[in-house]
């Protein structure tokens, strides 16, 4: 055995000492790279992706699953904050079922359920009082839960006891709720009316007034009915939000405008409104004439009456005394003579136009409005390389947007004016938001860094080149041994036909280090071995 090992080693040393100093050094390093991709590749595979299994729980859950996990042989990892259990990613759902089989996590929560586990003769009446009260808590708790928002919520009732005697008092009920939500939680008002409802349809005579809620920095929830509701605060909410949309909404015409034609990240719209919340209303009576030109009615009736009197100058008789026109003992002129009169009456009834008007003034109204836009020029750290006719046409475009903004209102706003509430300034943007890529799927080439998938694929590649390298020149010192051998005396004995015709060798010649012949067998067997054992075969048959 150890002269087998002595003359395989003797053989891979002269077979190594044959290479070339390159061609060592190539071999060499491409055994070398090939152990690093394979030491790579199992590190990767034999590391172990973990997935979330449980998270919010308290320590004594994550504490009796951790157990529970570690009993079956799985590998477990518990976060900093023991809130969060992590798994193997291929035992998550495996081990989700054999728990849930199992009852766990049991976090002590008393449910309806319990009632069927545990009914018997020998529970108690103030043992199913309590479980009862227990069972109804849980279940509010974990209708709270559901809320979009809260982590947990903890609820406290008082249910009230049974009175033997007849009484006109009405026995309530009184729950307390504590909600523990997120940073950003938050409740508006509706949201807080329709938790004391489900509360209060929850539990058997409990009203809303003997609700009590709160979150966990103390802050208190009050219901409040629908014509409390419309406070200041929520009034001034109301008007905000739609001031916020009327302001939005103008900005975004203007910046999808602009965008489309100097790039949307070379634009920035700003968009400042005064409105007036103004509630008006009036009633009008009006009175018009049918005819707008005389300014005359329509004629409903008319009258007209003509008087004519004609006197032949005749005295008057019995007219003793004095008249109101008379001077006392003064004669008077006498009466005689002829007279004439006439009198002509009219009387006409019109019907003008009678208008009532009952007006409602809605209360949005914008009175002001002021625009301002930003423009990157097309040479960022330059402002003179946007040119006034760019300027010119957007506030063109601006001072549309104003007048017809400010139209509603019914007054004639001035060129002047328009220019006072818009402005373009150019400017260099340096707030720009980088652009958020999404997270790749993590792989484990997406895991290696860049740089070593680098070396890796160059390694890879000059791997490759130095195998063809080797391939050829091994094949054109071949070539050339081939060339410099005259293997025509070898390659005699292989042909059957001339087998007779071989020329006799002298074996005994071959024993000699210094003959030619010598040499040239020892190059046929190591480059043309199948050729060198034929020749073999030859001889011997021959002996």
């Amino acid at each position: 055995m150890k002269e087998k090992l002595t003359v395989y080693r003797k053989k891979v040393t002269e077979s190594w000492g044959g290479f070339s100093k390159s061609t060592r050094l190539m071999i060499a390093g491409s055994v070398l790279l090939t152990i690093l991709m394979i030491s790579i590749f199992v590190f990767l595979n034999g590391r172990t992706d973990y997935a979330v299994l449980y998270s919010d729980l308290s320590a004594s859950e994550a504490g009796e699953i951790k157990a529970a996990i570690e009993e079956q042989g799985v590998p477990v990892e518990v976060s900093g904050d023991s809130k969060t259990i992590s798994v193997p990613k291929e035992n998550v759902a495996d081990l989700k079922v054999s728990l849930a089989a199992d009852g766990i996590p049991q976090s002590g929560n008393v449910n309806y359920s319990i009632f069927s586990e545990n009914m018997g003769l020998g529970m108690t009446d103030r043992h199913f009082d309590v479980v009862e009260r227990d069972a109804m808590q849980n279940e509010l708790a974990n209708l709270i839960k559901g809320i979009d928002g809260v982590q947990d919520a903890n609820v406290m009732i008082t249910l009230p006891k049974e009175n033997v005697w007849i009484t006109d008092e009405e026995q309530v009920a009184t729950a307390s709720v504590v909600i523990q939500g997120d940073p950003a939680f938050q409740l508006d008002q509706k949201e807080v009316n329709g938790l004391y409802h489900l509360i209060s349809k929850s539990v058997p005579s409990l009203p809303a007034d003997q609700i009590v809620i709160m979150n966990q920095n103390g802050q208190v929830f009050e219901a409040l009915k629908e014509e409390q509701m419309d406070t200041t605060l929520s009034v001034y909410q109301q008007q905000r939000e739609i001031q916020k949309d009327v302001e939005k909404d103008i900005q975004r015409q203007l910046q999808q405008m602009l965008g489309m034609t100097m790039g949307h990240d070379k634009v920035v719209v700003s968009v400042l409104t005064s409105m007036d919340f103004t509630k008006e209303k009036r009633e009008e009576k009006l009175v018009e004439p049918v005819n707008t030109k005389t300014g005359e009615g329509i004629d409903l009736s008319v009258e007209r009456i003509v008087e004519t009197y004609n006197s032949e100058g005749a005295v008057l008789e019995d007219a003793s005394g004095t008249g109101e026109s008379e001077i006392a003992n003064y004669e008077a002129a006498d009466g005689g003579g002829s007279s004439e009169s006439e009198r002509t009456e009219e009387r006409i009834n019109r019907e003008v136009n009678r208008i009532n008007k009952q007006i409602e003034m809605s209360p949005y109204v914008i009175d002001d409005i002021t625009i301002n836009v930003g423009v990157e020029p097309p040479v960022p750290d330059n402002p003179g390389s946007l040119s006034p006719e760019n300027v010119a046409d957007i506030r063109n475009l601006l001072s549309n947007t104003v007048a017809t903004t400010l139209s509603m209102n019914g007054d004639d706003i001035a060129q002047e004016d328009l220019d006072t509430r818009i402005s373009v300034f150019a400017t260099e943007f340096k707030g720009k938001q980088p652009i958020e890529e999404t997270e790749p799927i993590q792989n484990w080439w997406t895991i290696v860094p860049a740089w070593l998938m680098w070396v890796i694929g160059g390694s890879l590649a000059a791997l490759v080149i130095g195998i063809i390298i080797f391939a050829l020149t091994r094949r054109r010192k071949r070539e050339e041994y081939e060339e410099e051998i005259d293997f025509g005396m070898f390659e005699k004995p292989l042909d059957g036909a001339r087998i007779n015709e071989i020329e006799e060798i002298d074996l005994a010649e071959l024993t000699s280090k210094s003959n030619p012949k010598r040499k040239t067998i020892e190059k046929l067997a190591k480059e043309r071995p199948e050729d060198f054992a034929k020749l073999l075969r030859t001889w011997m048959a021959d002996e």
